[in-house]
């Protein structure tokens, strides 16, 4: 099993933090191993993740864990496999999947799952056909067919096990390119161009309506604390300009403390901070 010690700007798409050890699996008895006895946090691609400047829990990447099987309707996606991976998959074999999702940098199928990562009325368990995860109790490797847990950016894992790989409903389209590509402007239309350093949105949006709306009616767009910030285009999104974790913590506890004032809403993270 490979350990590198990686900065934070090479294993998350907004680069807070210092360095730390990474540990990649091979296989699933390597990943057991780790499971057994040690706290562990599973990146994806982290581009959903902020690393405080100390962490207990054990870094691990799964992205050695690429397995793709394609069916006559569905195809099987190892937890490993990046989204740019899956969407040039799609245009050469020109099938519909994850075009909504295109434009989001550096995700895996692991951490889409396991975020039922969404975007424009879609999200991840509108294609899901079953699930093969490690049981964090048993650590047996365990099928699921029944996705009544998944909810709005919310899923059982981790909390259930770790997503080893995926199996997803598939639709033949010959203009799939012309989809990704009409998704990629739009998402670059309304949010942070992907050169800057962030993870994406936030806060999950409330009932109450678009969290980026409520923040920037509170007078967040472009507030800035240290080297991070709420972007000037879109207000959910935190931009990294060489900030620290203890920049990001404040500047998420004022906004919070803001709209719960202005507002009356209690706006919940969506980034995910491992301890």
């Amino acid at each position: 099993m490979d350990v590198k010690k990686l900065p934070a700007k090479a294993i998350t798409t907004i680069g807070i933090g210092s360095v730390y050890p990474i540990y990649f699996p091979e296989s699933i008895e390597e990943l057991k191993s780790i499971l057994k006895s040690e706290k562990v946090y599973i990146l994806g691609g982290g581009s959903n993740t902020v690393l405080p400047e100390r962490i207990e829990s054990k870094l691990v990447s799964l992205k050695k864990f690429k397995k793709v099987e394609i069916k006559k309707n569905s195809i099987v996606l190892g937890a490993g496999v990046s989204l740019p991976e899956v969407l040039k998959l799609q245009i050469k074999e020109k099938f519909s999947l994850f075009e909504f999702l295109a434009g989001i940098p550096k995700a895996t199928v692991g951490g889409l799952v396991a975020q039922n990562a969404g975007a424009f009325g879609k999200e991840i368990k509108d294609f899901l056909v079953e699930i093969s995860f490690l049981d964090v109790n048993t650590l047996e490797v365990v099928i699921l067919k029944d996705f009544t847990e998944f909810s709005y950016r919310k899923s059982p894992f981790p909390g259930k096990g770790v997503v080893l790989q995926a199996e997803f409903r598939i639709k033949r389209d010959r203009n799939v390119k012309k989809q990704i590509e009409h998704y990629v402007t739009l998402r670059l239309s309304k949010q942070p161009p992907f050169y800057l350093r962030t993870a994406g949105s936030t806060f999950k949006n409330p009932h109450e309506g678009s969290a980026g709306r409520l923040l920037d009616l509170a007078g967040l767009k472009g507030f800035k604390i240290g080297g991070v910030k709420f972007s000037e285009i879109h207000a959910n999104f935190c931009v990294n300009e060489g900030g620290s974790f203890e920049e990001f913590k404040e500047l998420i506890s004022t906004a919070k403390m803001k709209v719960k004032k202005k507002f009356n809403v209690e706006l919940e993270l969506e980034v995910k901070i491992p301890d």
